[in-house]
């Protein structure tokens, strides 16, 4: 599955190949990647991103990127996965989706992006249907899963621009988000191999450049930090913050708890397909700790909340 969309032709009548040829002529070779370029050094401090004032925002609270409302999703043989769930991400946020393997985070996940259909339910991404209006949806998004299937076939460089040309970003815009983004995961020297010998952490690094690439209002992400090392994981924790101080918002599912508390600024917590607590990171913790309070939701009975 492409970490953006499953079928790229469909939604922009481009295909790998061809953009590869197109490429050529706005970024140099296919197979260069930057070697005379700078290296980017511009900040992705969160802290910086976090201290921005309110006021500066482009987006604002009552901004709402996406709202599931009583989404449910029954698979073949009776499976209920997720079972009415309604929640709220506003511009501004950094949302973690926490819960127990096989509770629904990744159902609800590749619902939001577009790629598993549903009839019960909806799910809104920036006051659109993904039902109804996909395509507007998935221009305002990105979605990376937890395991991205690249085309190992192209270069790093060559799926970079396949991926620009998909949102259709003019030549300059598109070289420098490049360079920007690829330069701060540190991949930018790599572009020009084959994704087929890259790592499982170069892949991911290359996956999250995709999405960034577009610079998209909401990012949907499924354990996005599993194969970062940790300098590549501070990188992308800032690009995330900095997102959100300029009106974008994050959804994300982790079982790094310790993460999700630090980064986030609010928590939803699923358990066999329902939500069983969401709100504020601090007032879903309570007085101790994320991972003291998830453990003590989990092992609560059913009904007792």
């Amino acid at each position: 599955m492409n970490p953006i969309w499953t079928n790229c032709k469909q939604f922009t009548g481009f295909s790998p190949a061809r953009t590869v040829q197109t490429a050529k002529s706005g970024f140099g070779p296919p197979d260069v990647a930057f070697s005379s370029k700078k290296r980017y050094t511009g900040s992705v401090d969160g802290q910086a991103a976090r201290n921005i004032d309110p006021r500066r925002r482009r987006g604002r609270e009552d901004t709402v990127m996406l709202e599931y409302r009583n989404f449910s999703k029954t698979y073949k043989g009776g499976k209920r996965a997720v079972d009415g769930l309604t929640l709220t991400i506003s511009a501004g946020d950094i949302y973690g989706f926490i819960g127990h393997n096989g509770a629904g985070k990744t159902t609800s996940l590749r619902a939001a992006a577009g790629l598993l259909d549903f009839t019960e339910g909806e799910i809104l991404v920036d006051g659109k249907s993904i039902k109804t209006d996909p395509m507007a949806c998935k221009q305002a998004m990105a979605y990376v899963p937890d395991n991205p299937d690249l085309y190992d076939y192209l270069t790093g460089i060559q799926y970079l621009r396949f991926i620009a040309d998909v949102y259709r970003l003019d030549g300059a815009t598109r070289n420098d988000r490049i360079e920007r983004y690829s330069s701060a995961f540190e991949i930018d020297k790599n572009l020009g191999d084959a994704i087929a010998s890259y790592s499982h952490g170069m892949k991911q690094k290359l996956a999250l450049t995709a999405a960034l690439i577009h610079q998209p209002r909401l990012l949907i992400l499924d354990e996005p930090f599993v194969g970062l090392d940790p300098i590549a994981v501070h990188t992308f924790k800032g690009f995330m913050q900095e997102m959100c101080a300029d009106g974008g918002a994050v959804f994300f599912s982790t079982h790094v708890l310790d993460v999700a508390e630090k980064l986030c600024d609010k928590i939803a917590i699923i358990r066999q397909g329902k939500l069983i607590a969401n709100g504020p990171t601090a007032a879903v913790r309570g007085d101790a700790s994320l991972e003291s309070a998830f453990l003590e939701l989990e092992n609560q009975k059913d009904g007792a909340l």
